[in-house]
């Protein structure tokens, strides 16, 4: 059995191969399981099911919740992958092989700043354009020097592009250069902002999806 610092560890949470990873009182555990003989029950399969979906989905947004959800979780005494588990599994909706996501339920990011007015997102040809209202002040938890965090995900491809440190609030546009495949690509799309020492951001916003159109040749 093998255990690792919470605060510095960065793996994954669940079953990879012969070993299963967990935290138990602020310690991150890693042991060696057992080979499994007796057919699994229709719940277990199901769960096993969505903890692989889960970890899947979380691998390519990695960097994003470490500043999103570093705050919350140094409050909970837990790391972001952990609450990020927590929070995919709950918007998986579903039973396996069906296990889809309400993308209107994810967290990528919480905390006390509040995010701007006004948001918006359109397609424009590099990709996307968010937009947002620049006239809250710091009485609001809104400071001009706040970095706006974008994200958007693919769900068919289990992938996604993100900045954490886009631009400032005080600009109230910027342009998101996303590449273009071969055929239309379905994205979710999220903001958030954080302040400008890291320490602190908003609840991320679901701005809803949009369809990334073909490259033309």
């Amino acid at each position: 059995m093998g255990k690792a610092n919470l605060k510095t560890w960065n793996g994954v949470i669940g079953k990879v191969g012969n070993t299963v990873t967990y935290i138990r009182k602020g310690v991150v555990i890693t042991r060696i399981v057992g080979e499994i003989t007796k057919k699994a029950t229709k719940g277990q399969t199901n769960n096993r099911k969505k903890i692989a979906f889960t970890n899947k989905f979380n691998s390519p947004i990695n960097g994003f919740i470490q500043f999103g959800l570093k705050a919350e979780a140094e409050k909970l005494k837990k790391i972001p992958n952990d609450l990020m588990l927590s929070y995919t599994r709950k918007s998986i909706e579903g039973e396996y092989p069906k296990h889809k996501i309400n993308f209107s339920k994810l967290i990528f990011s919480k905390g006390a700043i509040k995010e701007a007015p006004g948001l918006k997102v359109e397609l424009i040809d590099i990709g996307l354009e968010f937009s947002w209202d620049t006239t809250a002040s710091s009485k609001d938890r809104q400071r001009r020097d706040d970095w706006l965090m974008v994200m958007a995900y693919f769900p068919k491809q289990f992938d996604a592009q993100y900045l954490t440190h886009a631009t400032m609030r005080s600009e109230g546009k910027y342009q998101f250069k996303i590449s273009k495949n071969d055929k239309p690509t379905v994205m979710e799309i999220f903001v958030s902002f954080m302040s400008a020492n890291q320490k602190n951001v908003s609840n991320s916003v679901y701005l809803g999806q949009l369809i990334l159109p073909a490259y033309e040749d």
